[in-house]
Parts: C-alpha cells; sequence; structure tokens
C-alpha cells in the first residue's frame, strides 16, 4: 500500500494506523469513542520471553461419546429430528435481509423439500415464502435441512412456519443502521457439559441479536455424529431468547477437523460437519466477513485449521481490511490466539499468527481481536508489536472457556502481555453503540462478573 492510499484512509505519516481519528473527522463516530480507546492502566511495556513447546491435550478418540461408548451413524440418526436439532445461523448472505434455518433429519426416505413460512410478528410487512435443500451431513446418513429467505426486511421478527411441524419459532434480522446499542454473545471451546448450558443460559437473557463462536463448538474431530446432535440440541433448547433462536455464528477450530489429520490439514473437506453447517456463499475455504449494515465488520479467520495462515489468506485478510476502514465497530475473531493465556507462546500457530496478522489488525487499527482455544479468560493490555500502547494498541480478548474443561492460565507477571487472566468458565456479552463505543462483559456460569470494559 502507498503513502498516498494510508493518507487517503486516514493513516498518519509514522505508520500507527489513526482508523479511530478518521471515523472522528469524518463524523462517523463520535468524540466519546475516541476517549474510550484509552486504556485507563498502562502496562510494564515488556514482551513475553518464554520459550515454551507448543502442548495440546491429547484428542479424544474421534468415534467415542461422551459417555465413552462408540457412536454408530445407526445410533447418531435415530435421535436427529428438526424438534432438537433446528437452529438459525448467519453464514455470509446479508444478516439485514437474510438468515438461514437449518436441521437434521434421517435421510431413509425424508422428504427433500419443505415449505417454510415466515410472516412478521408486527402489523407491517409482507410473507416470506422459501422451499429448503438437503445435503448429506458429513458422511453420515443424516440430511441436513436449510431454509434460507434472502427478501427479508432490516430489524424485524418473524414468526416461523416449517411445513406442517408444530414449531412457530421466531427469527430477527440485523438492522441496516445502527441508531440503538446491539449485544452480541461472545466465545469458544463449548462441548455439550453442564457448565456449557448455564453459559447458555446467561448469554441468552442478554437478548443477543447473535452469537459469536469461535471454534471447538461439538468436539466431534471430523467424524462424530453424535456429539453434533448432543450440540445442536443444547443450542436448541437454551440459546433462546423467548421465542427467538439466536443465530450462531461460527469460526472453525482444531477440533471441527478430522484428529488424524493433526489439525493443520489446509483442505476444508477434513471438517465436513462444519462445513455442511457453516458454509457461507462467498467461499469454499473457512474464513470470511461478517458484516451487518455500515456498522459492523467482523472478519472470521481460520487459524491453521484448514487454511495456512500465510499466503492466500493474509492477501484476504489485507484486502478486506482494505475495504472496510470506515467501519464504526471493526472486529477480528479466530480460534488460535495470537497472545494466550493457558498455552504456549510458541504454540501451534501463534507465531505465523503474529508474523501475519498481527502488523494487519495494528494497521487498519482493529477494535479488538476475539481469541479461544485457552479454556480460561484473558484480556491483554492494548498491544502494539506486542508491547504495551495505551492509546494505539490492539486489544485481544477471550481465550475460549464456553463450557469445555479449564486450564490454568499464567499470570499477568509470567506474561506481562496480558492485564488479566482466570481459569474460570466464561462467555463475554458484547455492546456496540451508535458512537462507536463499545463495552465487554464476561461472566461466569453463575452470572458473576469476572471482567468488564469500556472501549
Amino acid at each position: 500500500m502507498t503513502q498516498e492510499e494510508h493518507d487517503q484512509n486516514g493513516r498518519t505519516a509514522d505508520g500507527y494506523a489513526s482508523r479511530r481519528q478518521y471515523l472522528r473527522l469524518t463524523g462517523a463516530v463520535g468524540v466519546a469513542s475516541i476517549a474510550g480507546c484509552q486504556d485507563s492502566s498502562g502496562g510494564d511495556g515488556e514482551t513475553a520471553t518464554s520459550t515454551e513447546t507448543a502442548t495440546e491435550s491429547p484428542t479424544a478418540t474421534a468415534t467415542e461419546d461422551s459417555s465413552g461408548g462408540l457412536a454408530t451413524n445407526e445410533d447418531q440418526s435415530a435421535s436427529a429430528d428438526i424438534q432438537s436439532t433446528l437452529i438459525a445461523t448467519w453464514r455470509g448472505t446479508d444478516p439485514t435481509s437474510s438468515i438461514t434455518l437449518q436441521w437434521l433429519a434421517k435421510g431413509d426416505g425424508a422428504q427433500d423439500s419443505v415449505p417454510v413460512t415466515l410472516s412478521p410478528t408486527g402489523a407491517d410487512g409482507s410473507t416470506s415464502e422459501v422451499e429448503t435443500g438437503t445435503a448429506q451431513f458429513g458422511d453420515s446418513e443424516i440430511q441436513r435441512h436449510r431454509a434460507e429467505p434472502t427478501d427479508l426486511q432490516p430489524d424485524t421478527e418473524y414468526r416461523v412456519q416449517i411445513g406442517d411441524t408444530d414449531l412457530d419459532p421466531v427469527i430477527r434480522t440485523a438492522p441496516e443502521t445502527l441508531t440503538a446499542p446491539i449485544t452480541f454473545a461472545e466465545g469458544g471451546d463449548l462441548g455439550s457439559g453442564g457448565e456449557t448450558v448455564k453459559l447458555h443460559e446467561q448469554a441468552a437473557e442478554w437478548d443477543p441479536l447473535f452469537a459469536f463462536v469461535g471454534g471447538d463448538l461439538a468436539y466431534a474431530d471430523g467424524v462424530n455424529t453424535r456429539k453434533w446432535l448432543s450440540f445442536l440440541d443444547m443450542w436448541n433448547e437454551n440459546m433462546r431468547s423467548g421465542d427467538r433462536l439466536i443465530p450462531i455464528v461460527a469460526a472453525i477450530g482444531d477440533h471441527e477437523v478430522a484428529a488424524s489429520q493433526n489439525k493443520t490439514t489446509n483442505d476444508p473437506s477434513d471438517a465436513p460437519f462444519f462445513n455442511a453447517l457453516f458454509d457461507n456463499p462467498e467461499r469454499e475455504q473457512a474464513y470470511w466477513a461478517f458484516d451487518a449494515g455500515d456498522y459492523l465488520s467482523m472478519l472470521v479467520l481460520d487459524s491453521t485449521q484448514t487454511a495456512a495462515v500465510g499466503g492466500a489468506q493474509t492477501r484476504w485478510l489485507d484486502k478486506r481490511l482494505t475495504e472496510r476502514t470506515d467501519r464504526q465497530h471493526l472486529m477480528a475473531a479466530k480460534h488460535i490466539p495470537a497472545y494466550p493465556s493457558a498455552k504456549a507462546i510458541h504454540a501451534l500457530g501463534t507465531d505465523a499468527i503474529r508474523e501475519h496478522w498481527v502488523p494487519l489488525f495494528e494497521e487498519y487499527d482493529v477494535d479488538i481481536v476475539f481469541e479461544h482455544d485457552g479454556h480460561a479468560y484473558k484480556r491483554t493490555h492494548r498491544l502494539r508489536g506486542g508491547e504495551t500502547d495505551a492509546e494505539n494498541g490492539i486489544q485481544y480478548v477471550g481465550d475460549g472457556g464456553w463450557g469445555q474443561h479449564l486450564r490454568d492460565p499464567k499470570s499477568t507477571e509470567e506474561r506481562p502481555y496480558l492485564k488479566q487472566s482466570e481459569g474460570s468458565h466464561n462467555v463475554l456479552g458484547v455492546t456496540i453503540r451508535p458512537d462507536g463505543t463499545r463495552s465487554v462483559r464476561a461472566v461466569d456460569p453463575d452470572g458473576n462478573t469476572i471482567d468488564e470494559f469500556e472501549q
């Protein structure tokens, strides 16, 4: 990128990104957001120098369910039905005018197409009708059914009628313009344990527009259908706000990929169940841009699971960030952390992420980066070049913990880039506002606040 292009994008001559200054000057973000970007606490400015080797807990046998028994496709298909697996997703189409409804059903004579009718719950608006399509769910005998209306009205609730079922869930589209605060839930590393249910319940209480899950959803390792059925059943039952299905937006994690491939296959075919549910029209690969109106963009990345960090994905990230410098809220999300709290500093993928992606986050002044995989909670200082920069740094938040077994994170003294670390299950509530400010609150399964901060 030339200096002239940098200047046109509102960047300063010294190389620091100044996206927030640009948005302020053009009136897209209020003065409060600029003041709120400065973290009130400083930092010791030191970078972690650990030479720990990469470690990873052993992957469970791919065909073994949570109780230790083998899960065959015959067993799995017996419990696949619309009542327990219906979910709403956003996969890459415009969330202000579309939403994806999908569920699993037995493949033995299942109806290929089911009529789906969406009727606005308010007085205004027209009814939308769409037919479903089907696809094989991984290599199982189950069919994935999908309906995706694309002619809906923004910021509108719809009652859904699916064929002749007695289900009548509600879905809601995203607003086209941000005129009031919006909250979404955020986290990763779920599984199907009891703590996962409690965190679902905490998240649902916020009435979030959607929930972002940063990888390791069902812990099925690319082959275990039964774990996906458990995951979908748990999401269907607990991730609702009243009658409304809370859409799931997902990134890929290492436990979406066939364990025999050592989690770095660079081949989407090794994540068949994930891709059956969370593919999107933009790509074959698992990285994509989630855009809501003109106010929110989240760059969803594949951190070594089925695509290399460098090369094509980094070029893609650079281009997409260039196109989104005017967003009020510009974020990135991925599974493997650049700045881990619990895992080794040089664990699989972390060095490549710091080499290829962190400079782009800094160049384009990304507001926040959500990270996972650690089974803990962390928030870094605002970082630039690995050192604390309270005014111009990028903040990395999360580290997973939405139900899966916990790890003990390192202390802030052991890893000075950490501002806070907790060995606690957690889910985040992220609120974005029209003036460009945002707040993040992390809670434990009992609803206790672990951390809370403003940007």
